[in-house]
């Protein structure tokens, strides 16, 4: 039984692995990790945050340059989310977490017939 399972939960995945919108977001993803641009930008942001950690760990941290690189890396980050490619990818993770969503939705109804159309919050549910 056990094993059963286990093969229906790895055929579930190939068929959310074939499926377009799995497909539409690792492209969205290769072609952002890919872009110049945004590789670069993303270099530049570890080397800022590599050398916040280490001023952060000094005896006595410097709190103005703290304050300079975390200006700086929240300038490289606007840039890199206003980038085409990334708002791309953004909405492409969107829709595959929709997806989702809807698969454990749909695995909840099947394990508990009695609670479909429970949004899966209590907060406004009397109780099942």
């Amino acid at each position: 039984m056990k094993e059963t399972v286990f093969i229906k939960a790895r055929e579930l995945g190939e068929e959310i692995k074939n499926s377009q919108v799995f497909k539409d977001m690792t492209l969205a993803e290769q072609k952002a990790n890919t872009n110049p641009e945004l590789v670069s930008l993303s270099g530049e942001y570890e080397q800022l945050r590599h050398r916040l950690q280490e001023i952060s760990l000094e005896d006595e941290p410097d709190k103005d340059k703290i304050s300079e690189i975390d200006r700086e890396m929240q300038s490289i980050k606007e840039k890199m989310l206003s980038h085409a490619d990334m708002k791309n990818l953004s909405q492409k993770r969107e829709a595959f977490s929709a997806l989702m969503d809807e698969v454990n939705r749909e695995l909840q109804s099947a394990l508990m017939p009695n609670m479909q159309g429970c949004p899966g919050s209590c907060s406004s549910c009397s109780g099942c």
